[in-house]
């Protein structure tokens, strides 16, 4: 397995290793690193509702200030996650392990090597992605720097911050260290919700890649060479597939519910948090879009917010439809193969498996919400509801 980490999961495993998340690292300077972290995190988010005690307070304000304290309040939260699960995580981890270590037919190996081959890439294209996004943001916070060198003008432009914080302190005096604070939340934030997302979908391809191999199996198990030879020989070997059908298919089963009771309650309570984001980014960049002022900077913010969550949302419900798609290939590789022709012994085995392979295998959460591309139209209509209603009342 030590192989395949560093081939397929060495992305996840460094970033992680870097927020102090990996489950295999309980040193005292990992401990110390996300004390740090979440320090960080919650330190720029009373930073911004402290801006209340020295401006005047208008609902205005209150839903600009919670268009940027809602995702960092959404990713610091599923930074507290992963480090309260991290045996769980462990052993999401180590059920991988397993797995590996169990599946030994080449073109099973192949089959999981190509979904721990898609992780690879989709973590390198997240990666890529996030760190271009906290660039350009970067870019646009010091741009009056940047035009003051390119077309200068008879007087320095001013440096602002693009999010509405207070630090009770001399603002032009401790500029660059509200800066710091600034950048720095920004990448824990993008970084984090990467990292974690990426693992999510790592767990989740994983459950898909023994679907698969079930699915294999089940379609390899019944061949007309070894119905033409109907002896207890062959009867033996045909029970001895169909219960490695069986078990490999448990397996994926038992890992996404492993999954699921792992992240399901605080997950739900994502949810209420991610669409209550949505909704304010939602009304903030409307308003950036509406003012005279034409702040730019402020309206990449808000535009790049609202696509990212979107995406984000979209994501994390394409991993449950997947998921459910997978689970129902096992099924119809049964239905599809040469059941009927099989001894009467061996089909109501293989009637067993139809059973229980109907059955939708659905990440839940709380037992109230079903991942899927449904989910996701619901989720994002409920939204862009709630965002008209807000709207609405500021009319």
């Amino acid at each position: 397995m030590h192989e395949i980490e560093e081939h397929y999961y060495k992305i996840n495993r460094n970033f992680l290793k870097m927020l102090g998340l990996w489950p295999y690292q309980q040193s005292l300077f990992a401990r110390l690193r996300k004390v740090l972290f979440i320090g960080i995190l919650f330190g720029y988010i009373v930073a911004q509702f402290l801006s209340f005690v020295t401006m005047q307070f208008s609902a205005n304000l209150l839903l600009k200030i919670l268009s940027f304290v809602s995702p960092t309040l959404y990713v610091t939260m599923k930074y507290c996650l992963f480090v309260v699960q991290t045996d769980n995580v462990k052993r999401l981890l180590e059920q991988i392990r397993n797995d590996w270590e169990l599946v030994k037919d080449k073109l099973e190996i192949d089959i999981i090597k190509k979904y721990a081959g898609s992780v690879r890439f989709i973590s390198m294209c997240a990666l890529v992605f996030c760190h271009c996004d906290t660039l350009c943001y970067i870019t646009l916070q010091f741009l009056p720097l940047i035009l003051d060198v390119i077309l200068p003008l008879n007087e320095s432009r001013s440096l602002k911050l693009i999010v509405i914080t207070e630090y009770f302190v001399n603002r032009e005096k401790y500029l660059w260290l509200m800066l710091l604070h600034e950048i720095v939340a920004i990448y824990l934030r993008v970084i984090t919700i990467c990292c974690t997302t990426t693992t999510i979908m790592m767990y989740i391809l994983h459950a898909c890649a023994l679907f698969k191999v079930a699915s294999y199996r089940m379609e390899n198990a019944i061949q007309e060479d070894m119905l033409a030879m109907c002896n207890p020989v062959q009867e033996y070997l045909l029970y001895q597939k169909i219960a490695s059908v069986v078990i490999i298919h448990r397996r994926a089963i038992a890992y996404v519910e492993l999954w699921i009771s792992s992240f399901t309650m605080v997950f739900t309570i994502l949810i209420v948090i991610g669409i209550s984001s949505i909704s304010f980014s939602l009304f903030h960049l409307l308003q950036v879009i509406t003012n005279t002022s034409n702040d730019y900077t402020d309206m990449y913010a808000a535009f790049i917010s609202v696509v990212a969550q979107f995406t984000y949302m979209f994501i994390i419900n394409y991993c449950g439809e997947i998921v459910q798609n997978h689970g129902m290939q096992v099924f119809e590789a049964t239905y599809n193969g040469l059941w009927y022709a099989a001894p009467l012994r061996a089909q109501k085995l293989i009637l067993f498996v139809m059973q229980r392979a109907i059955v939708k295998v659905n990440l839940t959460f709380g037992n109230i919400f079903i991942l899927s591309l449904e989910g996701f139209v619901t989720l994002a209509s409920k939204a862009v509801s709630y965002f008209t209603v807000i709207y609405s009342t500021r009319q």
